[in-house]
């Protein structure tokens, strides 16, 4: 990420709010290691952070608004918008709207669609705009204060983590197939 710098962090945010498929969360988390080895500063990184990721919502939301679904779903199967994914997110954003415009943010396949959803079902753009920006605030501040606080785990005790493998092992294990489980109960939504 040091080779790209602030401006890296923002393009992947930008193009992964517009569904092109990177891996934010990682992103994030990365940079928030290199912040802690002080690559970058907390400040900058966190508003390149949110302006890559709320710009890129704010066009997905106006191609939701005024291209619509169809073309969403023309276009979506590249990036793995299919239609029964598609109709399961929508019909369960019509019941939870709001909920779904701040806590969709932190799901790695909704953070993608609820911008177009909001478009399509014609939510306001100052409804969107209210949950959109906090949200964009928080998990990126989650995920970069993540990755700096792993950093300094990983500093402190990662040699005793190394020693002792054999308790390390298992418990990265559970982790592993814990986030394996919950990806893929979300990928069959």
């Amino acid at each position: 990420m040091q080779h790209f710098g602030y401006v890296g962090v923002f393009l992947a945010l930008f193009f992964e709010a517009i569904g092109v498929p990177f891996p934010s969360e990682t992103i994030l988390i990365t940079s928030g290691i290199e912040m802690t080895r002080g690559v970058f500063s907390f400040f900058p990184l966190w508003i390149m952070a949110i302006l890559g990721n709320v710009i890129g919502s704010n066009i997905a939301y106006v191609i939701g608004r005024f291209v619509g679904r169809t073309v969403i779903l023309r276009y979506g199967r590249w990036v793995g918008i299919t239609e029964r994914r598609f109709r399961a997110v929508e019909m369960n954003f019509k019941k939870f709207q709001s909920l779904y415009l701040f806590v969709g943010k932190f799901i790695a396949f909704v953070r993608i669609a609820i911008p177009y959803l909001a478009g399509i079902n014609k939510v306001t753009f100052g409804k969107f705009s209210m949950y959109n920006v906090p949200a964009a605030m928080a998990w990126s501040a989650l995920f970069l204060l993540l990755g700096s606080y792993l950093e300094k785990i990983w500093r402190e005790y990662g040699q005793t983590m190394l020693i002792h493998w054999y308790v390390t092992a298992p418990v990265l294990a559970v982790l592993v197939a814990a986030l394996w489980w919950t990806h893929k109960k979300i990928k069959n939504i």
